[in-house]
């Protein structure tokens, strides 16, 4: 049984990124998840006990886009297309897709219910690319370590989940539009700088600590020849 190389994970430059992104995904989703029926009940005028279908949209939609998405990744490896690529492309999708949906919802001279709900479904249905993003991302650093690597970021993340809705509510305290354009333009924000640093610092590439036998070899034998 392999000891988990802890000190090694924690001091990954591609594993922060991947910690970075997945935060900026908790807190752009969970803050769609959380506040859109409130969104759509107060702004759009939507009555959800009526129209139920209308809140489950965009979630449907976001299931129904992951099999393209994840299928025209798989062809893509096919085609030799480098993975790095291919994670970094698909994430972009599932994060800047939904930024920009959500600045030109907020800078919309007119709000119509049909376009506005149009916008949240392409909004929460893209966030489907991510699961051929960020989150296989950790199998391709570790395979052996890839449970432990998504424990950890998926514990952080989970912070912003529980902090994106609270602020939500302290901003919209009047449920007016101008406030929610901050929500909006603060989500579309943290999704796009969380993508950023994973296309700039994120990787493909398998680690040398997810083999800890084979890494303490090459550093014993790096010392050996600066010895010598």
């Amino acid at each position: 049984m392999m000891r988990t190389p802890w000190k090694a994970i924690f001091t990954s430059v591609p594993m922060w990124a991947l910690v970075i992104v997945h935060c900026g995904q908790n807190w752009g989703y969970w803050t769609l998840i959380t506040e859109l029926p409130t969104y759509m009940n107060d702004i759009l005028k939507f009555n959800l006990k009526e129209n139920g279908w209308v809140s489950a949209l965009p979630y449907l939609v976001m299931w129904i886009l992951s099999f393209p998405i994840c299928w025209l990744a798989d062809y893509a490896l096919k085609k030799d297309i480098s993975k790095g690529i291919i994670r970094k492309v698909c994430n972009t999708i599932a994060h800047w897709g939904p930024a920009v949906a959500l600045i030109f919802l907020s800078t919309m001279s007119v709000h119509d219910p049909t376009i506005a709900t149009a916008i949240l479904v392409i909004a929460v249905g893209l966030n489907a690319g991510s699961l051929c993003g960020f989150q296989i991302n950790h199998i391709d650093l570790s395979p052996n370590f890839a449970g432990t690597m998504m424990s950890i970021t998926n514990c952080i993340a989970s912070v912003t989940a529980i902090i994106a809705p609270i602020v939500c509510n302290m901003i919209v305290y009047e449920k007016n539009m101008n406030q929610w354009n901050v929500v909006f333009y603060l989500a579309a924000a943290i999704y796009i700088s969380g993508n950023l640093i994973f296309i700039v610092f994120g990787s493909s590439e398998i680690q040398p600590w997810n083999n800890p036998k084979n890494a303490n070899v090459q550093e014993q034998s790096e010392k050996e020849l600066t010895v010598i």
